[in-house]
C-alpha cells in the first residue's frame, strides 16, 4: 500500500511525495494515478520516492513504459533508475547536484532546460 500527497504546486512544477509500498496488489490504482498523471500535462511533475521502502517489478515496468514526458523522478530505488537507465530514460531521473555520476547526470532543476516551454503547455 502506498500514499501519494502533494507537497508543492505552482503554475510549472507539481512534487508528489510517495510513501509506502507499491506492489504488484496495486496494480490497478497504480494504473489510474500514472493516467492522471498524463492529463496533467502542462507543467512538471515530480515524483519524489524519498518515503517509498519497496516498489515491486511490475509497477516499475508499468512507471517506465508510461512515464509522461513531463514527468521526472526523484529519490527513487535502484530498480527503478536502472530501468529508466535501460529504457534512455537516464535524463528524467534527478540526482542531487553534489551526488555522484558524471555532470551529463546533474540535478536536471539546475539545467538551463528547467525554463524552456513544455510541448503544448503553459509555463
Amino acid at each position: 500500500m502506498y500514499r501519494i500527497s502533494r507537497v508543492l504546486e505552482t503554475s510549472s512544477v507539481a512534487i508528489l511525495k510517495l510513501a509506502g509500498q507499491v506492489t504488484d496488489l496495486d496494480l490497478n490504482g497504480w494504473s489510474e494515478f500514472l493516467t492522471e498523471l498524463e492529463a496533467e500535462a502542462g507543467r512538471w511533475i515530480v515524483l519524489d520516492f524519498c518515503d517509498v521502502s519497496r516498489v515491486d517489478r511490475k509497477p516499475a515496468e508499468m512507471l517506465i513504459g508510461n512515464l509522461p514526458k513531463h514527468a521526472l523522478l526523484l529519490n527513487c530505488p535502484t530498480g527503478v533508475k536502472n530501468m529508466a537507465d535501460s529504457a534512455g530514460l537516464r535524463d528524467r531521473v534527478l540526482e542531487p547536484a553534489g551526488g555522484q555520476g558524471d555532470a551529463h547526470h546533474k540535478c536536471f532543476l539546475a539545467s538551463s532546460n528547467w525554463n524552456s516551454p513544455l510541448p503544448g503547455g503553459v509555463l
